[in-house]
């Protein structure tokens, strides 16, 4: 028979399972979580006396690593460190909470709700599995908010990595180095080895037991620049050119999960070669959120100011970057390396800021900002689809990205390319060429980019030629186009149907009969 003290005994330690499992329950149930399809995000609270904790949960058993890469306000690309680990990779929090501090000033400052922006980063990482090394590249909005509470938080990525090493490629590799600096030797025995640290010290300055990425170079910053969103080069009869109108709408919608996004790309150059590449898309990396109207602009050109070939545009003001990384390895640096460009928009008041511009002339290498956005457009895109109609064409970004069947996250390129300074090749530069920016559902009236050409008799013929990405990027598992709003604009030769042929006379109001 139990006595009464063995009675409360049991009845406290059940209390204590009860009370252990209510705190489990409350601290590993996630506060927020956001899913954007190649990552998910989840923050949960912090265990009492206990720090809060960043994690990379990565879907392979294998020794992995992950350099992070963030952007700060005035378009810097910042190192937040290289870590490693197997399924699991714990990051350095403070590091992204101080990143994350910057943004929330930078924010506040501009008159900017931090609630309402997800600065984030960009996950460069590794990946050893049973056939050899493989590659990602992972763009991963951050909870502002979250963060600074000192939640901690995980983000777990979607295996769609890419294969950089053989198993043989491996073997081959030499696994002796000698230090070009401290001309030391350094000995690896085996690969994997059997522990590793958490945090990676790559570079020329000593080696490591992981296979990681590290930045080689920043080639070019520009804060405060426009982004070009849409651009039409009027050419042909331009003098039949009535009005041209470029509208641009974004807003976010916390109800309908509708986030605007701004993705980085990569191009990966595995032979060290320069002569063929990867193309990769590393997703949403920075994105705007919550019941919001960031931006309604709509801007008339009159045909009667354009009178020769002429290129208009509009866009937005923001942040660009490119940088380079190379593939580090137990045995020094090798062959592989990475090309990135980043892009974010200027925020102030809580607002995007609009830009827009005429520049007259032809597309060219040597013009302003949209006159040379077109010129590479042209020279290294291809064409995406063509639209031919009487009086009038109205496209916007959703005719465009649904031609070419690619996702709403890619439906506006933006060429920021052309702006950075860079050592590229002509295999890279149509890779590279334009960031992408988009929202997270099919919703046009939340994300809307658009050209209007109008014609002044309706008779008249106008085309437009819209431009795509000449490769298709790895996202998720597939592969998509890069559908942009940029247009050679045709007016066609003259030829009114109305006029008859006998005698020529041609109705006196310029329209075709019963028009």
């Amino acid at each position: 028979m139990m006595t009464m003290e063995r009675r409360k005994a049991v009845a406290l330690i059940l209390g204590l399972l009860m009370v252990g499992f209510s705190l489990w329950v409350v601290f590993s149930t996630p506060v927020e979580a956001s899913d954007y399809t190649s990552v998910n995000v989840a923050y949960c609270r912090t265990l009492p006396f206990k720090g809060p904790e960043a994690r990379i949960i990565v879907p392979s058993k294998g020794l992995n690593t992950v350099t992070v890469l963030g952007m700060l306000p005035n378009g810097t690309p910042i190192d937040l460190g290289t870590y490693a680990g197997r399924d699991s990779i714990k990051l350095d929090y403070r590091r992204i909470e101080k990143y994350l501090r910057t943004w929330e000033e930078h924010l506040e400052k501009t008159g900017t709700d931090p609630s309402l922006v997800n600065p984030g980063v960009v996950l460069l990482g590794t990946s050893h599995k049973k056939d050899g090394l493989y590659y990602f590249v992972k763009g991963v909005p951050l909870n502002l908010r979250e963060v600074i509470r000192g939640r901690s938080f995980k983000v777990s990525v979607v295996d769609d990595f890419r294969l950089i090493l053989s198993s043989k490629g491996l073997e081959q590799l030499e696994s002796v180095k000698v230090n070009d600096v401290t001309g030391k030797t350094a000995r690896v025995e085996s690969f994997p080895p059997r522990s590793f640290p958490e945090e990676c010290y790559p570079g020329p300055y000593g080696t490591s037991v992981c296979f990681d990425w590290v930045l080689e170079k920043v080639y070019d910053t520009e804060d405060n620049t426009v982004i070009p969103l849409a651009v039409a080069f009027l050419n042909g009869d331009v003098n039949e050119i009535d009005d041209v109108y470029l509208r641009e709408r974004f807003q976010s919608s916390r109800v309908l999960g509708v986030e605007i996004g701004f993705s980085a790309v990569a191009a990966v150059d595995r032979s060290g070669t320069g002569a063929s590449y990867e193309a990769q898309i590393a997703g949403m990396v920075y994105t705007l959120k919550g019941d919001h109207l960031w931006l309604k602009k709509s801007v008339r050109f009159r045909g009667e100011d354009i009178r020769r070939p002429t290129v208009v545009g509009i866009g937005i003001k923001g942040d660009i970057a490119l940088a380079k990384y190379r593939l580090y390895g137990p045995y020094g640096p090798l062959k592989t390396t990475m090309y990135v460009v980043m892009a974010q928009p200027e925020i102030r008041n809580g607002k995007l800021v609009p830009a827009w511009g005429k520049e007259e002339g032809t597309p060219s290498r040597y013009g302003r900002t949209f006159r040379k956005a077109m010129y590479y457009i042209e020279r290294y895109w291809d064409v995406g689809f063509t639209v031919k109609s009487k009086d009038f064409i109205e496209v916007n970004n959703f005719d465009v990205s649904q031609s070419v069947s690619t996702l709403p996250l890619f439906s506006l390129a933006a060429p920021v390319l052309p702006k950075l300074n860079g050592p590229l090749g002509t295999d890279v530069y149509p890779i590279l060429l334009s960031a992408g920016v988009g929202i997270t559902k099919y919703r046009s009236e939340y994300s809307y980019v658009g050209i209007t050409v109008g014609l002044e008799h309706s008779y008249r013929v106008v085309s437009g030629t819209f431009y795509k990405s000449p490769v298709r990027f790895e996202y998720n598992g597939n592969e998509y186009w890069l559908s942009s709003m940029y247009a050679d604009v045709t007016v066609l030769p003259s030829f009114n149907p109305g006029c008859d042929p006998r005698t020529g006379v041609c109705p006196e109001n310029g329209e075709t009969p019963g028009g």
